[in-house]
């Protein structure tokens, strides 16, 4: 009987020491991962990864579920602070949370095999070619652009860190871009490796205003159910006067 006590006290004493143990201050991974281990939770990311805030209809189209489904994943998601919601009238609005949310989201995508992008008949085969990530150009598209920035001097990769070129403002004043001031010391932009090129692309204050910009002059255009961008007639001719790009280059390969 003794001997039984003893361990029981014994038990109790290690119980209250893993407890102890297991309330250390530590980031609660296991939420996050939570939110992200169902496939139709990630297709809803995946759809707001567009940038724009969708509805909880629009969002379980997206994801071949019902509404009800839908509306259950969303609130896991909204509770793990990876998206958030906003009403406007009768309709509830749902979107990434931040662009660090974003940011950490396409950073996962990187670690995520990418076989299905090369099989036969896969569909939408316009979104590795163009795409909206968040705020921003990615894609083969994006990346083209992004060597364009640094070839012609209007950006300068230093240490993996991007600075203003020597052509910046020149080019700035070319296209038609403002950027706010964004304080002394921060940089234009930032690489961001690109999950279906293996290479970088840009994303920051300079990618967001380029992709404004293009949108704003329909020179590239959403597509609907997709975070695809296409690219217009006079979007290919922009891209020719500012990029050095033509369709050839986007559609095919790279640039001589």
């Amino acid at each position: 009987m003794l001997r039984s006590l003893s361990n029981c006290s014994s038990w109790l004493f290690l119980c209250s020491a893993c407890k102890l143990k297991c309330m250390t201050i530590e980031p609660r991974l296991d939420i996050i991962g939570a939110a992200l281990a169902d496939p139709s939770r990630s297709r809803i990311l995946c759809e707001l990864m567009d940038g724009r805030a969708f509805t909880n209809k629009e969002l379980a189209c997206a994801a071949c579920i019902s509404p009800q489904t839908a509306s259950a994943h969303l609130k896991q998601l909204e509770g793990a602070g990876l998206t958030a919601s906003l009403r406007s009238g009768r309709h509830v609005y749902h979107r990434i949370a931040n662009a660090d949310v974003a940011a950490t989201l396409e950073g996962l995508a990187q670690l995520s095999p990418t076989d299905h992008l090369s099989r036969p008949g896969r569909h939408d085969a316009d979104t590795p070619r163009a795409r909206s990530c968040y705020n921003h150009i990615a894609g083969k598209l994006g990346v083209l652009m992004t060597d364009h920035l640094v070839a012609r001097d209007v950006l300068t990769v230093r240490d993996d860190a991007i600075i203003a070129g020597p052509h910046y403002q020149v080019f700035l004043d070319d296209i038609g871009i403002e950027i706010p001031f964004g304080g002394m010391g921060k940089p234009p932009a930032k690489l961001c490796l690109d999950w279906t090129e293996r290479r970088h692309h840009i994303s920051g204050p300079l990618a967001t205003a380029i992709m404004q910009k293009f949108l704003e002059a329909n020179w590239l255009e959403r597509r609907t159910g997709s975070r695809a961008l296409i690219v217009t007639d006079d979007g290919f001719d922009a891209l020719e006067r500012w990029f050095g790009l033509n369709r050839l280059d986007i559609d095919l390969g790279d640039p001589v």
